[in-house]
């Protein structure tokens, strides 16, 4: 059977969610400074700790969720003016809810001058919101638009023009993980039990999940190529959002792929068990093991981030930047990641244009193989 060099999009994926510095927490030297953790004496210079290789200075908190504290800072606060945050699905998708919490996270720490704006682009593969950005907003100031994995796949299956790198990629800033879930009465008790009958006739057991070559999709075949079944074999049906309601509704499905909290509450209500999840590690509060710990050597992330306009300023990028470097540190921020059972991934600059061109070539090489 034809390997394919599946590269899940996680890499090595030493990912961990980083937390808000407690109020009580000790200060912390120049030498380990990052934006809002507690610091000891005032105007001392952090050199280069800024995410764009500013410096950081110690300073006392005037707004925001460390007010009233020495925390490092940076001197100039990065306020941003007139945001619009663009969402390249529905405002109640998952793009919708990170941008959102992104938004709501610069009001919390006094970085949005005016009340931020979200728009919806919503439109085939999430392409339109990034067409929007790419041909209608070059240049102009104050636009941010959400992107992420579904993007990246859907610029190839829409066989739009452009991809994501061509906007102007500002920073990777989270990931969620998939899951692998089937009824409670199912006979499969663990993903052992799944691997047993998958082997034995992979095309005879129907899977549900999210879009053909959306995050969901692309996790199945992996799974298939780990197990060294031919992706031919591969019985999928996509039904994006309704993943959990099929699989409890029709009993051809013998096993369903979506996002871990998409599946949490019907497994709180007794309904669906989970047999593995798609992350590195387990995840946080979560008994379910990992594919890996199950000898399945998958690991699969659905990272999101945000894009702003080609030809946008060197000082433009540069206050964002540190904008979403505070708010990757910032509580409410936080709190989103810890209700989505996800890690922070932040990367920005020129680090997340180089490691999204990688993403981008590995997802169309094996899209192209699979003959999407």
């Amino acid at each position: 059977m034809k390997k394919f060099a599946i590269a899940a999009t996680a890499l090595a994926l030493a990912a961990s969610t980083l937390t808000a510095v407690p109020a009580n927490a000790a200060a912390v030297p120049a030498s380990k400074a990052v934006v809002l953790s507690e610091c000891s004496t005032l105007n001392q210079v952090a050199k280069g700790k800024g995410a764009d290789g500013s410096d950081l200075k110690c300073l006392t908190a005037k707004v925001g969720s460390m007010k009233g504290k020495k925390i490092w800072q940076y001197p100039t606060l990065p306020v941003l003016s007139r945001l619009e945050m663009i969402i390249p699905n529905n405002l109640t998708s998952g793009f919708g809810g990170f941008g959102k919490a992104v938004v709501d996270a610069l009001k919390a720490e006094g970085l949005a001058k005016t009340e931020p704006v979200l728009t919806a682009k919503p439109g085939p593969g999430n392409t339109t919101g990034l067409l929007y950005m790419i041909k209608d907003m070059a240049g102009k100031a104050g636009k941010i638009a959400v992107t992420g994995f579904a993007q990246v796949g859907g610029a190839y299956t829409a066989k739009v023009a452009y991809r994501v790198s061509d906007a102007n990629p500002i920073s990777r800033m989270m990931a969620e993980y998939s899951a692998i879930a089937v009824k409670a009465d199912s006979k499969y008790k663990t993903l052992a039990d799944l691997v047993a009958d998958l082997k034995k006739d992979a095309k005879a057991m129907a899977i549900v999940g999210g879009t053909v070559g959306g995050v969901d999709y692309y996790l199945s075949a992996n799974f298939f190529d780990a197990l060294g079944l031919p992706l031919s074999s591969m019985n999928y049906t996509a039904n994006n959002g309704g993943q959990a309601s099929s699989l409890l509704s029709d009993a051809k499905y013998a096993f369903g792929i979506s996002g871990y909290a998409d599946f949490a509450p019907y497994v709180a209500s007794g309904d669906l068990r989970l047999l593995a999840v798609s992350a590195p590690s387990r995840l946080p509060g979560v008994a379910t093991k990992t594919m890996k710990e199950q000898g399945v050597n998958v690991v699969v992330e659905n990272w999101r981030g945000l894009i702003l306009p080609p030809n946008t300023s060197a000082a433009g990028k540069a206050t964002v930047i540190r904008a979403l470097d505070i708010v990757t540190k910032s509580k409410s921020f936080k709190d989103y990641l810890a209700s989505q059972k996800a890690v922070g991934r932040f990367l920005p600059g020129n680090q997340f244009v180089s490691w999204l061109k990688t993403e981008e070539n590995k997802i169309r090489k094996l899209y192209s193989d699979l003959g999407l």
